[in-house]
């Protein structure tokens, strides 16, 4: 009988303990899914302050957060220190890049406790902003509407107030802008500007010239179209990977049929076909060259295209790449591989 009541024990208490656990399993679960965060307004207009709000962390721990692009670029936004109940309100302005403007599309926030470990997420969908049209009595051309990459655009005004300063900037195909500065209207109120748009993405841009002194507004539309601007006299080869790949990696070059020592320029063309020049390598004694080049969180991902062109041979090689969405905020933990050079930002190798 005394055995059987201490064996009754044991097993109430061994069922007792699994409750307990299974309680506290429960519990750290459900204090896990209670972080939230909110991006306030959730549909904001390009220039217009988000207002993010964090709930569910542990009291004081440091919180990071980061925006993810509509391309899948990844910046970081802010460390914050979440209040005693575990919250933290943070305005913030989308174009921390410097740009007047970002892209418009879907953004993505994400907030990560370092102690608790609790990630959260917010979207945003980012529209155009709000912009004055043309001004009455203002005319603004662009000759020619449309052309490829490497040519040029001149755009011509009229209907500013003589003499004034006229601002003028560039709203590209993402809608994101750029500011091209200033120009002054000639006597009977009149401007010119040339614009080279070698390199640039390809698609619908418009070009804006704003009145300083008189407030008149004009706009002139354009389409570039996508060139090769690189005229090759022999094929040579170019080999990358792995393919494809994520953020938050590398991408191993392995070129060959170059001239002995020439020097080898490499550029990729992005994803919008814009083009970027990534630097310049030596080929060896036999006309080869490796190289390494580090894929950031700050690179768009999709396809893109690598060239390699030899300076003296003329002789051209394409390989194409995919990068994929990298792995959130974890840490790098590639091994980097042996080569000639390593790259890790534009004109490094």
């Amino acid at each position: 009988m005394l055995q059987h009541s201490r064996a009754r024990r044991l097993l109430m208490g061994g069922f007792t303990l699994a409750i307990a656990t299974l309680l506290g399993l429960w519990s750290w679960a459900s204090m896990a899914s209670s972080a939230s965060l909110s991006a306030s307004p959730g549909s904001p207009r390009q220039n217009d302050t988000v207002t993010l709000v964090g709930q569910g962390f542990s009291p004081g721990e440091a919180v990071a957060v980061w925006i993810t692009y509509p391309d899948f670029r990844v910046y970081g936004v802010a460390e914050v220190v979440a209040n005693g109940d575990g919250s933290f309100s943070y305005p913030y302005l989308p174009d921390f890049l410097g740009a007047t403007f970002t892209p418009t599309g879907k953004y993505t926030y994400t907030a990560h406790g370092k102690d608790s470990g609790r990630e959260v997420y917010a979207d945003i969908s980012v529209g155009i902003g709000a912009a004055p049209g043309t001004s009455a009595g203002v005319t603004l051309t662009a000759e020619p509407g449309k052309d490829s990459q490497g040519s040029y655009f001149v755009f011509r005004g009229s209907g500013y107030w003589g003499g004034e300063g006229v601002a003028v900037w560039l709203r590209y195909p993402d809608n994101s802008l750029v500011d091209l500065g200033r120009v002054s209207a000639g006597p009977a109120g009149s401007i010119e500007y040339i614009l080279y748009v070698t390199g640039v993405p390809v698609g619908h841009y418009a070009f804006t010239g704003r009145g300083l002194s008189s407030g008149a507004n004009g706009i002139a539309e354009f389409d570039v179209s996508v060139d090769d601007l690189t005229v090759a006299t022999s094929v040579a080869t170019l080999h990358i990977g792995p393919s494809p790949d994520t953020q938050r990696s590398f991408a191993a070059f392995v070129g060959a049929g170059f001239k002995p020592s020439e020097i080898v320029t490499v550029w990729v063309t992005l994803p919008d076909y814009s083009t970027r020049w990534i630097g310049d390598v030596q080929a060896d004694s036999a006309g080869a060259f490796s190289a390494v080049l580090y894929l950031s969180e700050q690179e768009p991902v999709g396809q893109r295209s690598y060239t390699a062109y030899g300076n003296i041979s003329g002789a051209r090689a394409v390989a194409d790449y995919t990068l994929q969405p990298g792995p959130g905020d974890a840490q790098l933990d590639t091994p980097e591989p042996s080569a000639d050079g390593v790259c890790t930002g534009d004109g490094c190798f």
